[in-house]
């Protein structure tokens, strides 16, 4: 119900309006865009390792991957070998040649003259020997405590950061590593010294004797001085010539030999010489010739050290006698052990024209709409307020009685605003008013104007706050949720309850009632397709074979007398001449013993096999390592610290044995056959007691293994019994280990390469120690369980597994039922 008049003028107002925002808009939203381009972010989930190269090379250090699993153990990806200066592995250090070379010389030493280097020439190379062994075991503590440390990453290295950080970590490490044995020496010559102790070979102090003695009650001494006047009693390292010295009536001879010195006490002294004689043949000789030795060695190679021939062997101490470190870092291993749940990449647009036409179209398309619809709307609005405000100003209330003249001006109130009224006479002797009132349509618009532009503006910064704050917590939930989730699968229980199986225990009626059981082995020796016992009793010195029924029970026994073969360890089973009927394998300290069995129950004769010094064994396994089916035995020996592999021969005999080390006083304790790498040959695991970790041999098929991968449990355990089975339904073999000092079991899995990482760790409540451990299906739903024996109180506790990993606990045989030693076979 508009006049045409005015919708003419309020369309012209709207067209202004409309022009105006749409300009202004248009100008301000193109602008924003232009210098806050849209940030483009591409996700790839959970990218295999050849993808992500792939990846890498395409966006280089754009592309970002937080890792599900932030901290991670060096030795799954670093390899760390150290090669020691030749005079380590020559037989100069060894204790063989030291026993050899000194049996020729006078077992009193003091018929030597006190310079004489045959004084000397045991204990310099007894400290030869030993300061070798001493830098091996540091090494050897250095690099276990470095693989066993962590390496923690939110995010996933760079090929070249990652070697960048490792090389840098280790080089630092390195330098760290001669400090203990460095500070242990020092400790060590500095009591030495500052006790004046009196050496045994007469070399630092000598007793004097006075001619009035009588009241004195103390025998004095007095330091020898060596070269430039160097005084024992003031110096420790008073060096002088080694030399042999050859008397006769006539005249004394002195031979020097090369590099080596003598002073105030043999390790001092060595300490100062070097080692050129032992690049020498002459030199080596001339040693021979003096102590009627007559055996030959091979001087060192000078070709083979970065050493000079004269070098100290002060400074080949503090170098640990190390020519050079081999390390070996794994990339891929480290991947997988980060392993990444997706990777993303984040890229900015660049300037594109078609871009901008297509934005700017955009723009105008959405601006016109919403313009076309608002425009007219505050103008109408507009309008009405500006007509309201009319209607109040154009009230007139006489404040006079205006006369009738020609031309005649009076004052007027109009709400209370003073305005000026003219009163003009028409010959109709009527009035025309004019007012001139304030018009404020044009101060509304342009302030509706500049109310829109704030608004648009305060809405354009509002949304790039938003959009920044956004971006910070996806920043912050891409560190965070990997961890999360990385908790939740380690602590997460299914929640289907699993069945729980009912035991009961059975007794054996044996002819002895005091029988010790102290070794045991389970299987079918007569073919009736029942499983049939053998034990042995150490204080019987008797093997029992008890036949079994198929209920659990058992029933004839067959006693089999060892007073020829006692001292009886471990028994175990395998078909070593490859006639298709059990054999048993027996063994003590010193041999291995095998029952070639029937097949009826019985055995044949006992053959022996003495063992190597080197082998005798704490553990025994039986398989076929080599593909010939004559079943093999490994052996694991603790105080020696490797195993020894038997392989059986066609004349029902065994091979020499193959040995390989374990470490340096790993302490092995026991040990296990399986396919690890699935390579279709077996490989084994041990448990090194004293190193703290699980070490993987892989088997190469034709009875060798490869060097030993260690896989670290965790610092203040005690592993001493080991099985193997797929607790996570990968198909990969995982381990559990048992502890002797602990309540605890730890099972490692998802091998790589040789290398196990730690997936869980159960406590055993209510015990202190959980000893031995075995596995088995002990429910029947299809996946592994694991039997644990404890003690201190004894009994026999269950993990019954889900297959995912997780277990649930159930006690066997409740701890006031047994009262002996836990051992278990499944």
């Amino acid at each position: 119900n508009v006049d045409p008049i005015t919708a003419k003028r309020l369309g012209r107002w709207a067209t202004r309006l409309y022009i105006g925002l749409f300009l202004g808009s248009l100008g301000i939203l193109t602008i924003y865009n232009l210098i806050q381009p849209e940030m483009m972010t591409k996700t790839f989930d959970k990218p295999p390792f050849n993808v992500y190269k792939n990846l890498k090379r395409l966006y280089g250090d754009e592309l970002k991957c937080p890792c599900s699993v932030i901290a991670s153990a060096y030795s799954q990806f670093i390899e760390i070998e150290p090669i020691y200066h030749e005079i380590c592995s020559s037989p100069f250090a060894s204790e063989q040649w030291r026993i050899d070379i000194t049996a020729g010389l006078a077992a009193n030493l003091s018929i030597y003259t006190r310079r004489d280097y045959r004084r000397f020439l045991s204990a310099h190379l007894q400290l030869l020997h030993g300061l070798c062994q001493l830098s091996k075991e540091a090494v050897y503590n250095w690099i276990n405590q470095f693989r066993t440390s962590l390496l923690v990453t939110s995010e996933l290295l760079s090929e070249t950061n990652f070697h960048q950080k490792l090389e840098s970590l280790m080089e630092q490490s390195k330098s760290n590593a001669p400090t203990t044995c460095r500070h242990l020496l020092f400790l060590i010559r500095t009591i030495n010294h500052g006790n004046a102790f009196m050496s045994i070979y007469g070399t630092t102090f000598e007793y004097i004797v006075r001619t009035n003695t009588l009241d004195e009650f103390h025998a004095p001494t007095r330091a020898l001085i060596y070269d430039d006047e160097c005084s024992c009693g003031l110096c420790s390292n008073c060096t002088t010539q080694a030399n042999f010295i050859i008397s006769n009536s006539s005249k004394i001879i002195s031979i020097s030999v090369k590099g080596l010195k003598i002073g105030c006490t043999p390790s001092e002294s060595f300490r100062a010489s070097t080692l050129e004689c032992f690049y020498d043949r002459s030199c080596i000789n001339l040693i021979h010739q003096y102590t009627n030795y007559g055996n030959f060695h091979r001087p060192l190679s000078i070709m083979k050290s970065r050493f000079s021939t004269n070098t100290t062997i002060a400074e080949l101490i503090d170098n640990l006698f190390i020519e050079q470190w081999s390390n070996k870092t794994n990339y891929s291993s480290y991947f997988e052990q980060c392993l990444p749940s997706y990777c993303f990449y984040t890229s900015v647009p660049r300037f594109n024209l078609i871009y901008i036409i297509t934005l700017l179209l955009s723009l105008q398309g959405g601006l016109t709409i919403i313009l076309k619809w608002i425009c007219p709307k505050i103008v109408r609005i507009a309008s009405k307020i500006n007509d309201y405000r009319k209607k109040r100003t154009n009230t007139v209330r006489p404040a006079c009685v205006p006369e009738r003249t020609s031309n005649g001006v009076c004052n007027t109130t109009i709400d209370n605003v003073t305005t000026n009224v003219e009163i003009r006479s028409t010959p109709e002797t009527s009035q025309t008013i004019v007012v001139r009132s304030v018009r404020c349509t044009s101060k509304v618009f342009f302030g509706c104007i500049l109310l829109t532009c704030v608004l648009a503006a305060l809405a354009i910064f509002s949304f790039y706050g938003v959009r920044q704050a956004s971006s910070i917590n996806m920043t912050n939930d891409t560190n965070l949720n990997p961890t999360t989730n990385t908790t939740m699968s380690t602590f997460s229980s299914t929640a289907i309850p699993i069945c729980k199986s009912q035991f009961r225990s059975m007794s054996m009626n044996t002819s002895n009632y005091d029988i010790i059981p102290h070794a045991f082995v389970s299987a079918d020796f007569n073919n009736d397709n029942r499983l049939d016992l053998v034990f042995y009793s150490e204080f019987y010195t008797t093997l029992y074979l008890l036949h079994g029924i198929g209920d659990g029970s058992f029933g004839a026994e067959n006693i089999i007398p060892m007073e020829s073969f006692n001292y009886l360890t471990h028994i175990d089973v395998g078909d070593f001449n490859n006639d298709n009927r059990l054999d048993l394998v027996l063994v003590n300290d010193t041999h291995l013993g095998i029952f070639f069995g029937n097949g009826n129950g019985t055995f044949g004769a006992l053959n022996t096999l003495s063992l190597r010094p080197e082998c005798s064994l704490i553990d025994i396994t039986v398989a076929d390592f080599n593909h010939d089916n004559y079943s093999d035995i490994a052996v694991v020996s603790f105080h020696n610290n490797n195993i020894c592999v038997f392989l059986g021969k066609r004349i029902d005999n065994f091979s020499l044995p193959f040995i390989f080390s374990t470490g340096h006083n790993s302490k092995p304790q026991s040990l296990i056959v399986n396919d690890f790498n699935s390579d279709g040959h077996l490989d084994i695991a041990v448990n090194n007691n004293n190193a703290v970790n699980v070490g993987v041999f892989i088997g190469c098929g034709n009875g060798t293994f490869e060097v030993q991968k260690q896989s670290f449990t965790f610092f203040g355990s005690n592993p001493n019994n080991i099985a193997v089975g797929d607790f996570d339904g990968d198909t990969y073999p995982d381990v559990v280990t048992s502890n002797t000092d602990e309540n605890l079991i730890c099972i490692l899995s998802r091998y790589n390469n040789g290398f196990f990482s730690i997936s869980q760790k159960f406590f055993i409540k209510s015990v202190l120690t959980a000893p031995s451990v075995a596995v088995g299906d002990f429910n029947c739903d299809g996946h592994l369980d694991i039997a644990v024996g404890t003690t201190n109180p004894y009994g026999i506790d269950a993990l019954l597994g889900y297959g995912d990993g997780h277990f649930d606990t159930q006690t066997i045989f409740p701890t006031q039922l047994i009262d002996k030693n836990i051992m278990i076979a499944v």
